[in-house]
């Protein structure tokens, strides 16, 4: 039972993949506007232009039988007919996903799989510090809040959570940089980037504390909004566990409160707690874009924003492709974990 369950949410992870490279592929090619003009100075020749298009791959049919014209306008045309069934964009596209080709970025035209691996690791590293800051801190919080509520520390905490909770990372962002890394406020903190402009470093040590001080604010500003909802989840969590009728045969046989918690409270409320950590992970990846624009952090956030500027399709397909499959992953998981926590959801 347990392997078919698997095999059911592998199989339809699978499918949401193939449905999400499809959708990427039409959502960005379906885009008005002629990337080549965009790419080059408005005083080239057509010819000029006419060899990047071919460069590029942009010379062939969108799909069978539709094709992009000169001033980036889409219309079909049956005279690709049948050459286009197999020589078209969509087909080259599709096929080079197989192997991880994402093709060459328009803009700097390398490989698309090297333009996101340079600005992969610097979301990474923002998100994944973000993340276990606000895991740690935010349990501990639920935690104290749903075993204590309704006292002073619930109230404060589950009000500050909430405000925190409803406020745009961006802006959050945008005020932490104005008081924290302005002369206008006090600026402890480096601005904006992630290593200082210009400097040399003497070693690798120094880099990583130039890096670490860096990455105070934006790690910062992601990590109080997810502080606060994982707050909130564990102190229901927490709540609703305290009910159960084992909490209450323990407290009957002479447990201390402390040890009720600890021993038969926390284990059992984490549960669903760390399964809807996973299902967040969308929302964090959402949030990180918005904060690396804030402090020009060179991570995916810049990546897209610059992309997007520049309509380097390839490079906006693979970098939400892969945010899309990270989601999905983390989605799989997910259920994996609550299947095996939950018997009944595995029939």
């Amino acid at each position: 039972m347990t392997g078919n369950f698997i095999v059911r949410r592998l199989a339809g992870a699978l499918l949401t993949i193939v449905a999400i490279a499809v959708l990427n592929f039409f959502l960005f090619r379906m885009l008005p506007g002629d990337p080549v003009n965009s790419l080059l100075p408005r005083n080239v020749s057509q010819e000029q232009k006419d060899a990047l298009r071919s460069r590029l791959g942009l010379d062939q049919p969108l799909f069978p039988g539709i094709v992009r014209t000169n001033t980036g306008d889409l219309r079909v045309d049956l005279g690709t007919l049948p050459e286009s069934i197999v020589r078209n964009q969509f087909v080259t596209s599709m096929g080079n996903l197989l192997v991880l080709d994402f093709g060459l970025s328009f803009a700097e035209e390398r490989p698309v799989i090297g333009v996101i691996g340079d600005a992969f690791w610097p979301t990474v590293l923002l998100v994944g510090t973000a993340e276990i800051i606000a895991i740690v801190i935010g349990i501990l919080i639920g935690i104290r809040a749903g075993w204590k509520r309704a006292g002073p520390f619930d109230v404060v905490s589950i009000n500050a959570s909430l405000v925190l909770y409803a406020v745009p990372l961006f802006w959050l962002g945008m005020l932490l940089f104005y008081f924290l890394a302005t002369p206008n406020g006090l600026p402890i903190f480096p601005g904006q980037q992630m290593t200082t402009p210009g400097r040399q470093y003497a070693d690798g040590l120094e880099e990583a504390i130039d890096i670490a001080r860096h990455l105070v604010l934006p790690a910062a500003t992601l990590a109080l909004g997810l502080i606060a909802g994982y707050a909130l989840i564990m102190r229901s969590s927490m709540i609703e566990t305290l009910k159960e009728d084992y909490i209450t045969t323990a407290r009957a046989k002479g447990l201390r409160d402390e040890d009720v918690v600890r021993r038969h409270a926390i284990p059992n409320a984490l549960l669903p707690t760390v399964t809807i950590i996973a299902l967040t992970f969308g929302y964090v990846l959402g949030g990180a874009i918005g904060v690396e624009e804030v402090y020009a952090w060179p991570g995916m956030g810049n990546l897209i924003v610059d992309s997007i500027r520049d309509k380097d399709f390839p490079v906006l397909q693979g970098v939400f492709l892969i945010i899309a499959v990270c989601v999905v992953v983390a989605n799989l998981i997910a259920d994996v974990i609550y299947g095996f926590l939950d018997p009944r959801v595995r029939t």
